[in-house]
């Protein structure tokens, strides 16, 4: 078996408050590597330094939380990396992908994209109403791209994306022919057994027994639609009144993020606002909970480039707790819900059927209970942590560098020293006086 240093995210067991995607993207990883017998070190980023945090998981992983927005944070990763001797590393999202990179003991190093940066940074740049920013996010993303092994990400788009980014990158060269970099590692559900947890009860509280409840859970992100999905919701409520809307999240930080305010601004000028229920941010140990007490959980989005690269966590917590989904048409797992019958779907921006779908899972329980076993089923199986990270889990048997990180390959290469001036030679050519040789 394997040493693996993580540099990844709190786990959702223990994290404190609110638990995001990039939590349940790391246990996704490490669940697998302790059930298959590796030994774990992980350095979750965390506001405070907490070094050997105690825990109830397996004796084999060891966890520490480290600021690594400090100064020293490089300098505590390399004596904590000296010390417990990896054979290989993994980096979870991109920002710690980089840090990676400047880890002085180099071992063979798999970066786990989840998401597209350059998409994201697009929608940034939109609702700040500046490019500020995305010349430094292209430098890093060339660091990444040039000095990992392996890279998986959240759908296969998005490989599709990284593989062009990689060859822009100059690592799609003779060394590399027929080496797969890239691994699509659609988001997955754990096969930990849930124990009990405190309940946060809505139902007969303020929502009515017999209510039909529609959930969300998570943040509104500034791609979140929710123009739609309040039309949807009030259109419904208006024509079947024991709809109600039950909300566990808020805002997410994000340049000129206001699509939670402006939900709450329609809201207030509906004659339905009573059933909509805002609980905010809740800790995620109850949020299971309303997951049981839910009739069907939501996602919308608006149409970018994003919504095509990425990928929706809440979707897969949703189902593997037994829930109904119904999601716009835009990720590659609104696709599979769409396809394998996990849920119903919409287009974007198609408040009339998002609305008729509703109405039609309220009317027809056989339905709904149809598609929650159907999702149940398929992410305990097809989207189960080992099931979806299979190709990483091979890797870790025997962690090896990409063929052009070999290291006996190191040092000068008069090969690529040439290649390089001529490079600079034809692009001066190009630009004094448009000659180009080839055709």
């Amino acid at each position: 078996m394997s040493r693996i240093l993580v540099m990844g995210h709190e786990l959702p067991s223990l994290a404190e408050g609110t638990i995001e995607a990039r939590s349940y993207r790391t246990w996704q990883f490490v669940e697998p590597l302790l059930e298959n017998g590796h030994e774990v070190c992980l350095i979750a980023s965390h506001r405070k330094n907490q070094l050997n945090v105690p825990h109830s998981l397996e004796r084999s992983l060891v966890y520490h939380r480290l600021n690594l927005l400090e100064r020293k944070w490089l300098g505590q990763v390399n004596e904590i990396s000296a010390e417990f001797s990896p054979d290989a590393v993994l980096a979870v999202m991109f920002n710690n992908g980089l840090r990676a990179t400047r880890l002085a003991k180099k071992r063979p190093l798999w970066i786990d994209l989840y998401g597209d940066r350059l998409t994201e940074n697009q929608i940034a740049a939109h609702t700040r109403g500046s490019n500020r920013g995305l010349e430094i996010s292209l430098e890093y993303l060339k660091l990444i791209a040039r000095q990992a092994d392996k890279y998986s990400t959240c759908s296969t788009p998005q490989k599709f994306a990284m593989v062009g980014q990689l060859g822009m990158s100059s690592r799609l060269n003779r060394r590399t022919m027929g080496y797969e970099f890239v691994h699509p590692i659609l988001p997955g559900a754990s096969s930990k057994v849930k124990g009990d947890a405190p309940e946060l009860v809505v139902r007969g509280n303020p929502v009515p027994q017999d209510a039909f409840i529609v959930l969300w859970a998570g943040g509104y992100n500034v791609w979140t639609d929710v123009d739609t999905l309040f039309r949807a919701l009030d259109q419904a409520m208006g024509m079947d009144p024991r709809i109600h809307y039950v909300s566990a999240g808020a805002g997410v930080r994000f340049y000129n993020n206001n699509s939670y305010e402006r939900l709450l601004e329609m809201i207030a000028s509906s004659p339905h606002r009573d059933r909509f229920h805002m609980l905010g941010w809740q800790p995620g140990s109850v949020v299971p909970g309303l997951y049981r007490q839910a009739d069907v959980g939501v996602n919308l989005d608006a149409f970018h480039y994003e919504t095509q690269l990425g990928t929706r966590t809440r979707l897969v917590e949703m189902m593997h707790h037994g829930l109904p989904v119904l999601t716009t048409l835009g990720c590659e797992l609104s696709y599979i819900v769409e396809n394998q019958g996990l849920g119903l779907t919409f287009p974007i921006g198609d408040a009339k059927n998002f609305a008729e779908h509703i109405l039609k899972l309220a009317k027809e329980k056989a339905l709904q209970q149809k598609l929650a076993d159907q999702a149940q089923k398929y992410t305990n199986h097809q989207l189960s942590f080992q099931a979806t990270t299979q190709p990483f889990q091979e890797w870790t048997q025997n962690p090896a560098f990409a063929p052009d990180r070999i290291k006996n390959q190191s040092g000068l290469d008069f090969e690529e020293l040439g290649n390089a001036v001529r490079t600079r030679a034809r692009s001066l050519l190009w630009k004094l006086w448009g000659l180009e040789a080839g055709e």
